[in-house]
């Protein structure tokens, strides 16, 4: 990210002295911008730095609640598991049919797609997690609720 901002602000600085900046800058910045969330997405949801609306969950009784924390961790494990498979056979398409995407360079699209997979089954993995060993996905280690 930091990378990130250090090529946009020479490219701004490039682009008001008068001069053309590399024509790639824009296109990694996009892949960049593709990348970031899907590598942090796992581990925001390890850190239980997920966004949650808890206003209706905390209308039921405890022991509801619960069920209710375990349907929704159902839930999310059984979405990122056909994320995980769809996206995986979009990343195994591109690699076998050599798709590029072609902008400021050709670059082969399996290598952005596959990123996709790797995301999903680490956040499905993640919740299982939360689902297996009973742990609360919204409470912090301190007690504390974790994010809203």
């Amino acid at each position: 990210m930091v990378a990130m901002m250090f090529s946009i602000v020479t490219d701004v600085v490039l682009r008001n002295l008068g001069t053309q900046s590399s024509s790639h800058i824009f296109t990694f910045n996009e892949y960049f911008l593709f990348l970031i969330p899907l590598l942090g997405a796992p581990l925001l949801v390890r850190e239980k730095g997920h966004i949650y609306v808890e206003a209706p969950l905390m209308q039921f009784p405890e022991n509801i609640r619960l069920k209710l924390i375990k349907l929704i961790l159902v839930i999310c494990v059984l979405t990122c598991a056909i994320l995980t498979w769809f996206s995986f056979d979009i990343a195994l398409t591109d690699y076998l049919q050599n798709e590029l995407d072609i902008r400021s360079l050709d670059m082969p699209r399996w290598m952005l797609t596959s990123f996709m997979p790797l995301s999903f089954l680490l956040m499905g993995t993640e919740f299982l997690r939360f689902l297996i060993i009973g742990e609360d996905p919204y409470q912090r280690a301190d007690g504390k609720i974790a994010s809203h």
